[in-house]
């Protein structure tokens, strides 16, 4: 076994290593993953992914493992999101992220840092076991889901129109669950190339919408105005959505104190897939 002992950051690590790397860590992953560097590229920028504050574990120029950070905001952040971590198989068994972190955690502490944020599916039990030998403490599971959405009839009242430019003040007041990182109006506004957002109207009132990454059809958001509710509001937005994108679609990250969410989205079409927990550490 070659044992990697270099940790750095990726500065100066191209896209196409970081991919080449991300899918050979991921080749056997619980659930398939394979990025493009298109995909990868989109992903780093809409969770503001940046390679000065991710971590590399390399031997020799080989990347062999890899922590993917973003910070909260670009001039003096305080929170680090961990939008990504994997080991390639041939270098498991060495403990790397718990070094990385180990090596990385005091830098991060001496530019302000805070606090790490992160996803790990639940029954990923060495990663959970990682992230929690690295100090992190879990504070709430969520759920994700995927399916084809029920076609039916929307209500003659609703018309829906994408919007290219939505007022985000008005919109996240819709929400009644604090999104994880890549599903935050943030996120969406960074991917605003790559990501449409659709509103539905009723009698010339804003009364809900929809967000989605167009090249996953993974929804980003979908919120209904409190006044507008058990009207066939969100139905109609999974259905226009549905039909001009064409395919199956997903949505992760449903917090659990929010079951109606998830049994809005099984009455839709989709079925619970996996769970995760997010995890925090507070430096």
């Amino acid at each position: 076994m070659i044992f990697l002992n270099d940790f750095r950051t990726l500065h100066n690590v191209s896209t196409e290593n970081i991919c080449n790397t991300f899918n050979a860590a991921f080749s056997d992953y619980i659930v398939p993953m394979h990025l493009t560097t298109t995909i990868l590229e989109q992903k780093m920028k809409g969770e503001n992914l940046q390679r000065d504050f991710s971590i590399g574990a390399f031997t020799g120029d080989i990347l062999g493992a890899f922590i993917l950070h973003a910070p909260d905001n670009n001039e003096k952040p305080t929170v680090l999101y961990n939008g990504g971590t994997g080991v390639v198989p041939a270098y498991r068994g060495q403990h790397l992220i718990q070094k990385m972190y180990d090596q990385f955690i005091p830098v991060y502490q001496q530019q302000g840092i805070k606090k790490i944020i992160l996803e790990v599916i639940s029954t990923n039990l060495p990663a959970v076991k990682a992230y929690t030998n690295s100090g992190f403490h879990k504070t709430r599971i969520i759920h994700s889901f995927k399916g084809h959405v029920n076609t039916g009839k929307i209500a003659a009242d609703i018309s829906i129109k994408e919007n290219t430019a939505p007022d985000w003040s008005i919109l996240s007041t819709f929400l009644d669950m604090a999104p994880t990182w890549s599903n935050t109006t943030k996120s969406i506004q960074r991917e605003t190339s790559f990501t449409g957002t659709w509103e539905a109207m009723i009698n010339g009132q804003l009364a809900g919408f929809i967000s989605v990454h167009r090249d996953t059809r993974r929804i980003r958001s979908i919120a209904v105005h409190p006044d507008f509710r058990r009207r066939g509001v969100g139905n109609a937005l999974l259905q226009h959505v549905s039909t001009e994108l064409d395919g199956q679609m997903s949505i992760i990250n449903i917090d659990e104190n929010f079951p109606e969410i998830g049994t809005f989205l099984k009455q839709a079409g989709f079925e619970h897939y996996i769970s995760q927990y997010e995890m925090a550490l507070e430096m």
